[in-house]
């Protein structure tokens, strides 16, 4: 099981519901219709289990039974939600300016994610006009120990649940250049703490730099850390003198988004006190 980035491990952790979904997901990415046998195999599960989640897939409709090969392809109410959900996050409409003027700016790709319980997720990504560039799409899963971006992220968790994961976790190793010393590492969070921005050289990608700043919400004693901001581009077009030029860049782009949400926040509470008001 994974570790959990707030320090705890859940104390209920569903292993049907988490099995139900490596099937369903397995039956939905494979590139063939997979049968029972290869299903259990692939995913190191019993076939009496195996069994029971796809007949009961199939009965909710989200998988269907090829009836002349016996093997399983996503089914009719698994197509019928896919074609109706969104992925509703008001604040990306408040980041989406800021991001695409600041990546115009320096022609460097800009990304906006959020950290969920053990992952970064990214949201947002506003491209460079380079040929060569950082590809990626909504949804893409980071590391909490992803560079620059893993940095912004545990720098602003309470310092003793930052402290507690980097010592009990063993630190990647993504380039030659990663920091995999956990007391290292905590010191380097540190500075991350004191400069508001955090700088990675080759650290999490060869020949990439980065730079992460906080996108936050609310201020005094309410401010609390959404979201983050990250430019990421070529070592070569990075130098450092340039780098922390777009360092800086970042960080009044990240405090502009920041105070926006505030006040997004501010005038949404106003209107629905008004709205209570009047009932």
């Amino acid at each position: 099981m994974k570790k959990r980035i707030s320090g705890r491990e859940s104390s209920y952790t569903a292993p049907i519901a988490r099995k139900t979904l490596r099937v369903l997901r397995k039956v939905v990415s494979s590139h063939h219709n997979p049968g029972i046998s290869e299903i259990a195999a692939d995913l190191s599960l019993p076939k009496s289990t195996t069994h029971g989640i796809l007949a009961a897939l199939e009965e909710a409709g989200w998988i269907l039974r090829d009836p002349v090969t016996r093997k399983y392809t996503c089914g009719y109410a698994l197509l019928e939600l896919a074609s109706s959900a969104k992925v509703r996050i008001p604040f990306l409409d408040v980041t989406r300016p800021y991001g695409q003027q600041l990546a115009a700016k320096i022609d460097q790709d800009v990304f906006v994610g959020i950290l969920t319980p053990y992952h970064i997720v990214i949201l947002q990504q506003f491209e460079s006009s380079k040929r060569l560039r950082v590809a990626t799409k909504p949804g893409t899963r980071l590391s909490i120990f992803a560079g620059a971006t893993g940095q912004i992220f545990l720098a602003h968790l309470d310092p003793d649940v930052a402290a507690s994961l980097v010592r009990s976790s063993t630190l990647p190793s993504f380039t030659p250049r990663s920091i995999v010393d956990p007391e290292q590492y905590l010191e380097e969070l540190e500075k991350v703490r004191q400069l508001g921005v955090a700088i990675d050289q080759n650290g999490y990608i060869t020949d990439t730099a980065a730079v992460a700043v906080p996108i936050f919400q609310g201020t005094g004693s309410r401010k609390r850390i959404v979201a983050a901001l990250w430019v990421v581009g070529l070592s070569s077009e990075l130098p450092s003198e340039r780098l922390n030029a777009v360092a800086q860049l970042a960080l009044e782009t990240g405090q502009e988004i920041s105070n926006a949400m505030t006040r997004t926040l501010r005038t949404s509470l106003h209107r629905r006190d008004v709205g209570e008001d009047r009932e």
